[in-house]
């Protein structure tokens, strides 16, 4: 989808990482926790300047100093992850760090009744 003003939209959006909604370990992932929360994300592509996706995804977190990797021992990093296992990195404290070119710059919790509250900022004028 192409967009005409991503600072219209961006000033609806949250952008403080859900940090507190990250509290079930993972099972399989050392130094994960994951949230049971959906959100719709807004995520761009850092390549193109006009262009934004909406995904409904759930956040996670990386403890560094859960992991066996000694050089990430004192960081931590925020993530999201799609209902298929695909993740994004989310803009700020990116777990990947800056390899990937799509992030999550904001949020809206999703509800039910509110699916359509960030189409609907996306199509107004």
């Amino acid at each position: 989808m192409t967009i005409q003003n991503l600072n219209d939209i961006y000033k609806y959006l949250n952008t403080k990482f859900p940090v507190n909604d990250c509290i079930f370990k993972d099972k399989n992932e050392k130094a994960i926790y994951n949230s049971h929360t959906q959100y719709l994300c807004f995520i761009i592509d850092k390549r193109f300047n006009n262009e934004a996706n909406i995904k409904i995804m759930k956040p996670y977190l990386w403890i560094g100093n859960e992991s066996n990797i000694e050089d990430f021992k004192d960081e931590i990093g925020y993530g999201w992850i799609d209902e298929s296992g695909n993740y994004i990195d989310n803009y700020e404290n990116p777990i990947h760090g800056n390899c990937d070119d799509w992030f999550v710059i904001g949020f809206i919790e999703y509800k039910n009744n509110n699916d359509a509250e960030l189409w609907n900022l996306l199509i107004s004028d």
